[in-house]
């Protein structure tokens, strides 16, 4: 840059900031500001938009600069000063898959009608890729009752009965003929008796897919809190009234591009510090993204869905076993008499019927039945009618 050029641009700073202490014309960024860092999808072929909001202007227009890495500069749609606090659109001459990463600038320029002119500058980072995808995978969970078996026991008490062999004793008589009694062992005999059939549920679980269609919502930016600063980069597609220091009745008039009267790269480099400098003490600012990244998509083959079983416990089943004890008793039976002098017969046996007990066995049957717990999964579809797409833009809001 030439001195002359140099106190040239010096000077118009200075009367520019003198004049703002007076005027009240200022505008602020809204989807990009000052200080941020933005995604933009270059998959994209929207054009490139971004939304100021103004206070205290006279009624007239603003000419848009877009600024790129390198120092290009594009002019864009003009926007009107008024109503105040009003989000105004401007379009530019190049689209999202034409940008690249780096730090960018906008440049807002008014004569403000006859009043004050103004010349602003909203610096802000561009990373700029593909969109990328999250998939998210529902989880779908069936609810299965379980009922508890408790056991419970009772018991039943038998009797056997053992008779002894008699006594022989002595006595005067003839011949005798003693009886004995032989009472065969026990036998028991088993049978088994089945006291309830538990019946079980087993579950399969099937997913119904629905879907259902919304409009997307479009979630517009808080302004931030602090205006534009002033402009510091030399306009080459426009001249800025605000940025001359002759008195002549500022007016805008519409140039071929030319080289900057200033040296580009110093301020190329300088700009891009004071944007490292503003994340950093920002860190908020590097999340922000008019453009969603990642954009967040809902699996839709229900094989892929992952399925769980929560389980609810009902109340208890009583199942009473019934068990026996044997008690056993012993008989004496009278004295046999012999008479004496006389032969003994022999003993006669006599064998008693054989007794017998039931032993019960009881058992718990077990039945099952299959389930089908169906569970209905909606998922949402969004879709972007072109009329609230470009509403959303104008508010310069981002779409969700």
């Amino acid at each position: 840059m030439s001195p002359l050029a140099s106190l040239t641009c010096r000077l118009g700073l200075l009367a520019l900031l003198a004049r703002r202490s007076l005027a009240d014309c200022i505008s602020f960024g809204m989807d990009f500001q000052s200080g941020g860092s933005y995604f933009q999808n270059i998959n994209s072929t929207d054009p490139f938009t971004f939304v100021s909001e103004f206070e205290g202007c006279n009624n007239d227009t603003a000419n848009n600069v877009l600024v790129d890495p390198n120092g290009n500069q594009y002019l864009c749609t003009d926007t009107p000063l008024t109503p105040d606090d009003t989000p105004e659109m401007s379009t530019c001459p190049i689209d999202k898959d034409q940008l690249f990463t780096g730090p960018w600038s906008v440049l807002i320029l008014s004569n403000n009608g006859d009043g004050d002119p103004i010349a602003y500058e909203r610096d802000f980072s561009l990373t700029v890729g593909p969109q990328s995808t999250s998939t998210y995978t529902p989880t779908v969970t069936a609810t299965a009752v379980i009922t508890p078996v408790v056991n419970a026991t009772s018991t039943t008490t038998s009797t056997t009965t053992t008779t002894l062999v008699a006594v022989t004793v002595t006595s005067p008589s003839t011949t005798i003929k003693p009886t004995t009694t032989v009472t065969p062992s026990q036998v028991t005999v088993t049978s088994t008796d089945t006291l309830l059939t538990l019946k079980f549920t087993k579950y399969s679980l099937s997913i119904v897919k629905t879907t259902k269609t919304v409009t997307a919502t479009c979630i517009t930016p808080t302004r931030q809190p602090h205006q534009d600063p002033t402009c510091r980069i030399t306009p080459t597609v426009v001249t800025a009234a605000a940025m001359q220091t002759h008195k002549a009745k500022p007016v805008f008039r519409r140039v071929a591009d030319k080289a900057a009267p200033f040296e580009m790269s110093k301020y190329l480099k300088e700009r891009r510090e004071r944007l490292e400098k503003a994340r950093s003490l920002d860190e908020s600012l590097g999340r922000r993204a008019p453009d969603p990244q990642p954009l967040v998509v809902t699996d839709t083959v229900t094989s892929d869905w992952t399925t769980t079983t929560s389980t609810s416990t009902a109340p208890a089943t009583t199942v009473t076993y019934t068990t026996s004890t044997v008690v056993t008793s012993t008989v004496t039976p009278a004295p046999v008499t012999v008479l004496s002098g006389k032969a003994t017969a022999s003993v006669v046996t006599v064998t008693a019927p054989t007794p017998t007990k039931t032993k019960t066995k009881y058992t718990v049957a077990t039945s099952y039945t299959t389930s089908t717990k169906t569970t209905t999964v909606v998922i949402t579809t969004k879709t972007t009618p072109a009329s609230v797409k470009t509403a959303c833009r104008k508010a310069g809001g981002t779409l969700h």
